[in-house]
Formats: C-alpha cells, sequence, structure tokens
C-alpha cells in the first residue's frame, strides 16, 4: 500500500449570493487539501469557515499535522485520525476537527480512486441514489411570494421538501410566512424550518406548537447547540422533531443529545466534524439512538455519504460554493445521484479557485 508523501493546502474566500440562507455569512472561507502519495496519485479534501477562523485551520494542518501524517501508510490512516485527534482535542472546539477533516476527507478521496471505485461503492454502499430537499431558495429577506416562488420551483423539479428560514423576523411573522407556503404547497410536500440557533426557549415552544399544527417535519437549530438540556424540552414538549448538528463536531457531541432524547435527527457537517472516518460512527450512533442523519451543506460530497450507511433520510440542496464548482449534484425524481467516477468526484473551476486565492 502507498504512502503519503506530500500534503498541500490553499485557502479560497468564496463570495456568497443572496441564497446564502439564514447564517448571516456573506463569504465561505474554503480550505482545499491536497493529499500525494509515494506513487504520484492524489485526494483532495477540504473544510470551510462561515464565520471566520479558516486561516487557522489551515495553519494547524500545515504546521502541526503536515508532519504527522507524512509516511502514513494508506491503510493505516484510521491509526493516524486517531494520534491526530489525541495531538489536538485539547484545543477545544473550532479549529481541530475541521483541520482533521480536511485530512480525512482527502484521504478517503485517494483511497476509493486507486480502487477505481466511487467513494460511496468503496464505503459501502447501501444504496444508488437518496431523496434530497431544497433549501438555497428560502431567505429572511424574501417576501412570503418569493418564499412560495421558490418553493414551488423545488417541487416543479420533482422534490417533495423544502427548507424555509426562521427566527429573524419575530416568531408570529415566521409561522405567518411557513403557513402560506403550506397552504401554497398543500399537505404531501414536507417543509422543514430552520432557525439558526436564533430562539430562546419560551419562543421555541410557542412557535414548535404551531409549526406542528402545520405539519412541519423538523425544526432545525432553535437553540444554541451547547443547550442540550433547552433542546430535551423542546423535543418532549414542542410537538416536531428537532434537528441539530452542524455545529457540533463529532460522535460523543452527537450521542450527549441522543442520551438526552435532545433530538431525532442529526447533522453533522463532514467537512468540519471529522470527515469521513467520524460521519460513519455518527451514523452508528444515531442508529442506536434511534436518530436519523441528514447531513449539513455540499451535497456533491455528502451523497457519497448518505449512500454509504443505512439512516440517512435526506441530504441538503444548498449552493453555497456551486459558484467555483464546474459541475453540481445530478437530481432525478427528487433524488440526488453520485458521480460514477473513482472518489468522490468534486470538480472545481480552477480558474475561479485561482482569482479566489488568498
Amino acid at each position: 500500500m502507498s504512502r503519503i508523501a506530500r500534503i498541500a493546502t490553499s485557502h479560497h474566500a468564496i463570495p456568497l449570493g443572496a441564497g446564502r440562507g439564514g447564517s448571516g455569512a456573506t463569504q465561505v472561507d474554503l480550505i482545499l487539501v491536497r493529499v500525494t502519495d509515494d506513487e504520484g496519485a492524489e485526494g483532495l479534501g477540504l473544510t470551510f469557515g462561515l464565520t471566520g477562523g479558516a486561516g487557522a485551520v489551515r495553519h494547524l494542518i500545515d504546521h502541526d499535522l503536515t508532519d504527522l501524517c507524512l509516511g502514513t501508510a494508506l491503510d493505516h490512516w484510521p491509526a493516524t485520525w486517531e494520534k491526530a485527534w489525541a495531538r489536538t482535542h485539547r484545543l477545544g472546539r473550532g479549529h481541530a476537527l475541521p483541520a482533521l477533516s480536511g485530512l480525512d476527507i482527502a484521504v478517503h478521496d485517494l483511497r476509493a480512486r486507486r480502487a477505481g471505485l466511487p467513494l460511496y461503492r468503496y464505503l459501502g454502499a447501501h444504496r444508488d441514489t437518496v431523496p434530497i430537499y431544497g433549501s438555497g431558495r428560502a431567505t429572511h429577506a424574501m417576501s412570503i411570494d418569493e418564499l412560495i416562488e421558490g418553493s414551488r420551483s423545488y417541487v416543479a423539479e420533482g422534490l417533495d421538501a423544502v427548507k424555509l428560514r426562521a427566527g429573524a423576523l419575530g416568531a408570529e411573522e415566521d409561522v405567518r410566512r411557513v403557513a402560506a407556503v403550506r397552504e401554497a404547497l398543500g399537505p404531501s410536500v414536507r417543509i422543514m424550518v430552520d432557525c439558526n440557533e436564533r430562539l430562546d426557549l419560551p419562543t421555541a415552544l410557542w412557535m414548535a406548537r404551531r409549526l406542528a399544527d402545520l405539519g412541519v417535519y423538523w425544526m432545525e437549530e432553535p437553540l444554541r447547540s451547547d443547550d442540550i438540556e433547552g433542546h430535551r424540552q423542546l423535543a418532549e414538549r414542542g410537538g416536531v422533531p428537532v434537528a441539530v448538528g452542524e455545529h457540533l463536531q463529532g460522535r460523543f457531541e452527537f450521542a450527549q443529545y441522543l442520551r438526552r432524547d435532545a433530538a431525532s435527527v442529526l447533522q453533522p457537517d463532514p467537512p468540519l466534524g471529522g470527515g469521513v472516518t467520524e460521519w460513519l460512527r455518527v451514523s452508528a450512533v444515531a442508529e442506536a439512538g434511534s436518530a436519523v442523519l441528514s447531513p449539513h451543506f455540499l451535497p456533491e460530497l455528502n451523497v457519497h455519504l448518505a449512500l454509504a450507511v443505512p439512516n440517512c433520510p435526506y441530504v441538503e440542496h444548498f449552493p453555497l460554493i456551486d459558484g467555483v464548482l464546474t459541475e453540481t449534484i445530478e437530481i432525478r425524481d427528487g433524488h440526488a445521484l453520485p458521480p460514477d467516477r473513482p472518489g468522490h468526484g468534486l470538480c472545481f473551476d480552477e480558474g475561479l479557485l485561482e482569482k479566489y486565492r488568498i
């Protein structure tokens, strides 16, 4: 088995358009990680930042993790992953696991390429397509008519589920907007509502009960991700499933939610939460805890991971970095299809990457 011979990173500041959702971010700081083995084969990984700190993640890869990983035999990567985690986990949340994620995705891409298999088949496919829900055509800035238009366009393209944003305009107005979309789409389309950690518990309880009456499929990130007890109370009393995870890192944080019955939909973000290695572990933890997974962001990568586990009902269509991809996710009859080429198959526009390089 070949060994890791070179690791190179690059930093790209990608501007975000009007469809950026509810986070308030205006750019995504994309860190690409290229891992080359001693036979010249290359794998591509990535991590990112929406609210700063990506430069520190890159520095951690370049100056702390690269020396540790060089020389690793590709089939011994799990042991090196654990060594990297042990070296960095005292740094806390926010930098260490995203750095390791970028490396892990690159190594898995490289291993799948060398095997001549799409990543999901290299990992062990449970199926060949996965349902996808529409998430990129709803922002707080849109009028009700624009929300309805965006949701209807997803349904016209064959999707049976859409996600709306809440938490920035006041609970009453948010419920009114969701109700208008529900009336326009009818009862057969699933609606998810993402609150981007903007609510307090009394407001979240008030809103959840009204969203339950509207048949909302899940209520996402209603409270700050550190407030597990608040999520537990909401899950118990609100009447609508609770989804969390884009701000959680690693299986241990997800396990805390499951132990407290604080969420039933887990949304790990592989480029931030441990890469492919940790995604598979979170899936196992979720299955044991009667929960499902629905990954955050980047369907072009996440489609492979969703197909490799038994408990992922949806991936998210959110075009955060579509502007620098030469090929975006293929959707057919409301399902996402993986590219049929070795590795994860992400295709970046090298000219635009160079334009946005820091």
